[in-house]
């Protein structure tokens, strides 16, 4: 390991952003927020007063690190705050790309003497750590055990709550977790990934409520001992692990949310849990297994994605669930013809991969949800009937063809269409080049398409909410709607035709958008396809290059750089979203026509 004053300079320069938050300065001269009991307006700030133990668990609640970093700029008090909390994140990949063109070996070697820099200047000061996160890409096991060792039980000492540990496997080899791991008092939650857990008897932890595995070698025997000695797990998630044959939990009573996912040598998974919550299962027709749920009397979400599966569960288990709220089935590769769902809370249902299944029948008085997906429509029947939206999307894969009236598809999607009031829904019909809203389901006119879905909503629904979360997903080059001569949504449309046709292309989903002030552009960078989907600009400040962060969608197979752009486009951009808005609308779509009963627009 490389020390040195010179070094130590080469690490300050690469230090992530929750080290810096942590070392914010204070302006010379510049009162202190802590000092000011009263804000200008009287109210008094009693927040900052709570016990560290409180402001603490106020900030385990931000949904990310990065919010949690931005309390830091409120006072000092709150900087130091932050900077006790300590959750410390270190990825090789990011750490990486930050370095700029040295060579890999070097790379490895900062990012090592920066994470133990980082770990040994925390122990060094008496820091708690709440949570660690280690994502390692060129591990070594000769090289870099005994550093890996070295942080672990610096973090385990500094009595931290997560870890968070992915560790690349090389030349076959896997790194073991020391024991020091599986006797700690303060772990809340484990996330492992890439290493062996060895073969620890002395299992010690009281207060664990997370446990995740991926891509794990399990010895069944030791998962069963660690499982049956952590009686507080609340969230228990497998993933591509290998050597696991037979999972049995029985013994976990807080256990609400459990996961499987592609463990291919698994065989049979019985599960008793009384308080499951949530449980899905997803594999490959090529692993069979059994999974049993008895006992699971108040699970409300099932996923299964497995044909055996989901085949024995729809012959005789779903009837041991009566709280069963949702349900998401993949009947991929599955020979079933025909399914009966019978459930008194089922709210919402999906069925994925619709091939060869021909019936459907659905009894489920609370039903409001209903989505079907897949080559083929199989024939559905819900009783009763009081859906509030549906959704449906087929597309054949053997090949392709025009959806027509006669075809059975369309003649089923029709049917299931005219069972809803045509006075309270509104169909939207689409395809990768179009997209048709229908406000009247009597007249229903079918585009000519290979690739046919729709969308059924309550009429008193925002319209906008449907067609962005399409037009994310979708780049139609005509938008049209189709209405009653006394309707009132063609007029609606026109005056909102710019946050519907802006879409995701470049406009941030109709939305305004402002990436700040800079003193110049540099380049922007498009991302198209027949439209434009994104939209990059690479600005200009004090002479350094700063690429502002992507706005628009993920489509797109084709780029486009504009370089030398004037200053002045910079202040059009900075100073005024509105209009940029209408700059990209007039590029996008320059041609606008419409009628009385039919709005459409084209590109």
């Amino acid at each position: 390991m490389i020390s040195g004053s010179k070094r130590k300079r080469s690490l300050g320069d690469n230090l992530d952003c929750v080290r810096e938050a942590a070392r914010l300065k204070e302006t010379p001269g510049e009162k202190d927020s802590d000092e000011m009991d009263t804000s200008d307006d009287g109210s008094v700030d009693r927040i900052s007063q709570f016990p560290d133990h409180v402001i603490h668990h106020i900030l385990s609640h931000l949904r990310n690190v990065n919010d949690a970093i931005r309390t830091s700029v409120l006072s000092k008090r709150w900087r130091e705050l932050w900077y006790s909390y300590s959750v410390l994140i270190f990825d090789e990949r990011k750490f990486a790309a930050k370095i700029g063109h040295e060579d890999s070996s070097n790379k490895g070697m900062m990012f090592r003497d920066y994470v133990s820099n980082s770990l040994l200047t925390s122990n060094a000061k008496n820091l708690q750590i709440r949570k660690l996160v280690l994502h390692m890409t060129s591990f070594d096991l000769l090289e870099d055990a005994p550093c890996l060792e070295l942080w672990l039980n610096i973090a385990i000492y500094r009595n931290i709550k997560e870890l968070d540990l992915h560790v690349g496997i090389k030349n076959g080899e896997c790194y073991t977790l020391p024991q020091t791991v599986f006797s700690s008092k303060t772990l809340t939650g484990i996330r492992l990934s890439g290493c062996k857990l060895g073969t620890c008897n002395n299992i010690k932890l009281p207060y664990l409520q997370k446990l995740y595995l991926r891509k794990i070698p399990l010895v069944e025997n030791f998962i069963q001992n660690l499982i049956s000695c952590c009686h507080s797990v609340e969230d228990l998630r497998i993933i591509k692990c290998s050597g696991l044959k037979h999972l049995h939990v029985s013994n976990l009573i807080r256990l609400k949310r459990a996961e499987i996912h592609h463990c291919i040598q698994l065989k049979k998974v019985e599960i008793s849990a009384p308080n499951l919550d949530t449980f899905w299962y997803c594999g490959k027709k090529t692993s069979p297994c059994k999974v049993s749920l008895e006992g699971c009397t108040s699970l409300k979400r099932l996923t299964l994605e497995h044909p055996q599966v989901t085949r024995d569960f729809c012959e005789n288990q779903f009837s041991n669930f009566p709280l069963l709220e949702k349900l998401d089935l993949s009947m991929s590769n599955n020979k079933s013809r025909f399914i009966i769902i019978s459930n008194p809370h089922l709210e919402k249902f999906t069925l994925k991969g619709c091939k060869k299944l021909g019936i459907v029948l659905v009894e489920a008085p609370n039903l409001l949800s209903f989505e079907c997906k897949g080559e083929t429509m199989p024939w559905v029947e819900i009783h009763p009937f009081g859906l509030t939206q549906a959704k449906l999307s087929f597309v054949p894969k053997s090949e392709p063809r025009v959806v027509g009236y006669g075809d059975k598809i369309w003649i089923r999607m029709k049917s299931f269409i005219q069972k809803f009031n045509r006075e309270r829904f509104k169909l939207v019909l689409y395809s990768n080049k179009s997209i048709v809203i229908h406000e009247d389901l009597n007249n229903v006119i079918l585009p000519p398409v290979p690739d046919l879905g729709c969308e059924i909503i309550n009429s008193s629904a925002c319209i906008d909410d449907a067609l962005n979360s399409l037009l994310r997903k979708l780049h139609p080059v005509t938008l049209s709607i189709i209405s009653p001569t006394d309707s009132k949504f063609p007029k609606e449309g026109k005056s909102r035709k710019r946050s519907i046709i802006l879409g995701p292309w470049g406009g941030n989903g109709g939305n305004s958008w402002d990436d700040g002030t800079f003193t110049g552009v540099r380049e922007i960078k498009l991302v198209y396809g027949h439209c434009i989907d994104s939209i990059q600009v690479v600005y200009d400040r004090n002479g350094k290059p700063l690429t502002a962060k992507k706005h628009g969608g993920v489509g797109g197979n084709k780029t486009a750089e504009v370089s030398s752009i004037i200053t002045s486009l910079c202040f059009t951009i900075s100073s005024n979203s509105k209009q940029i808005e209408k700059v990209f609308c007039l590029f996008m779509y320059p041609r606008l026509s419409c009628n009385s009963q039919m709005s459409s627009w084209s590109v």
